[in-house]
């Protein structure tokens, strides 16, 4: 059991109970069980973070002051004092938390089912159960209502950006992966997750499409991304030459489709647009590779639930071949030898693709696994080439979203790491390394 607090949040009774149970099947004293069984259960808090703390203490209408002004007639040079902006009834934004502020958690439930298939290969399958509650997400608590005739809930006042935490999420994985080790001869390993994910926040950050109703938002969550393929591995080859492929696959991510508009005139404009019939003579009517959608929704069109468009899918292959020189006084191997039975122990952590945002992979090293000493002298040289996206895949970034784009639907960059880089798609480094 675990018990969590924190002083500049009012929820401060913060219970986190884990049990994990393992069960060797057929197992005896002399014979290890070759399959075993796994269970979890855990609470994760997550934290108000530091951030989010300053924030709301510098921008508290007093400290420092922040304006929204739409279409200015100024520049940077001549921008008019505070008194005037006030003057004018520019609308200020004020930062606060919700006095009534809970810190989230993630409730966790696993199983998983562990199988060795023989001295140097075994297979897992995990399920993974997550249920959010409390998630954070920043909400304007005094936007124009156009229910009201465009009026204020707090007349006298301008934008209230409050911090609250009534964000839900579900995420349920299935995952099986599978090692081979033999040595220095072969390792290698795969990893495959299938994920769905839904939420109606996407952290701290994010602030609903409708101020009024946030539960409007629950959909596809950002981080719901069906498909993940891992798989690598390292193989010795006759003169002492090593090749190390590392394969990366995935699903699109999750993107929105909104519109250029601010129906609440609160200057944030991530309203989602509506689906529509075509051809049709309204110009607000936009054809695309997607559908029919309409960027200035009228009541009773049904709106695009939040992610409802999927991006492009990706893929890179990273390949590393090092050729190494021993010298010195030879050495007794170090490499491991072959694994043995599933263990007994261990219980679930928090599982990859939490929120607020998605899994990152597998990072670290580069393309072609560890460097260790593979000789079995004292000291050894290696040289190595090493190719990031040998086929030079292009991975496309997340589709832009905006109804009102003349790009809507396309990307207009690369998705970055661990597909590509952010300033070439495929990369090829020379290596040299000393080990002793």
């Amino acid at each position: 059991l675990r018990f969590e607090t924190q002083n500049n949040s009012p929820d401060h009774a913060d219970f986190a109970p884990r049990l994990g149970i393992a069960w060797g099947v057929a197992g005896t004293p002399k014979n290890p069980p070759k399959t075993v069984v796994r269970a979890g259960f855990g609470m994760f808090y997550d934290r108000f973070s530091y951030d989010l703390v300053a924030q709301q203490q510098r921008l508290n209408g007093n400290i420092q002051q922040k304006f929204i002004v739409d279409n200015p007639n100024f520049f940077l040079r001549d921008t008019p004092p505070v008194s005037q902006l006030q003057q004018s009834g520019t609308p200020t934004i004020v930062y606060e938390a919700n006095s009534h502020l809970r810190t989230p958690y993630i409730m966790q439930t696993g199983v998983s089912v562990e199988r060795q298939l023989s001295k140097s290969a075994n297979l897992a399958i995990t399920y993974l159960n997550a249920r959010g509650v409390h998630a954070f997400f920043t909400n304007n608590i005094n936007a124009p209502n156009p229910a009201n005739n465009g009026q204020r809930p707090m007349p006298n006042q301008g934008n209230i950006f409050q911090f609250e935490s009534d964000g839900v999420f579900r995420q349920n994985q299935l995952s099986v992966n599978s090692s081979i080790r033999m040595g220095t001869k072969l390792s290698a390993f795969g990893y495959y997750t299938l994920n769905y994910a839904s939420s109606d926040t996407g952290g701290s950050g994010y602030f609903p499409s409708n101020p009024y109703d946030p539960s409007e938002d629950y959909g596809r969550a950002a981080f719901d991304v069906r498909h993940r393929v891992f798989i690598g591995g390292s193989a010795g080859l006759p003169y002492a030459f090593r090749v190390s492929p590392f394969l990366i696959a995935s699903s699109g991510s999750p993107f929105n489709v909104t519109t250029a508009l601010d129906p609440f005139g609160d200057s944030l404009f991530n309203q989602r647009g509506a689906f529509a019939t075509c051809p049709s003579s309204s110009p607000t009517v936009k054809q695309t590779q997607y559908g029919c959608f309409d960027s200035n929704p009228q009541p009773g069109e049904k709106i695009v639930p939040i992610n409802f468009l999927t991006g492009p899918g990706r893929f890179t292959l990273n390949l590393r071949l090092s050729k190494s020189f021993g010298f010195g006084k030879k050495t007794e191997a170090t490499n491991a030898g072959p694994s043995g039975g599933p263990g007994a122990g261990g219980t679930f952590g928090r599982g990859p693709g939490g929120p607020p945002g998605q899994r990152g992979g597998f990072g670290g090293r580069g393309p072609g696994g560890p460097d260790g000493n593979l000789s079995n002298h004292r000291y050894s040289l290696t040289f190595s080439v090493a190719a990031r996206n040998i086929f030079n895949h292009v991975n496309l970034a997340t589709p832009v979203g905006n109804l009102s784009s003349s790009l809507f639907g396309f990307s207009n960059g690369l998705t970055g790491q661990p597909f590509s880089q952010s300033t070439s798609n495929r990369r090829i480094d020379l290596q040299v390394s000393f080990n002793f």
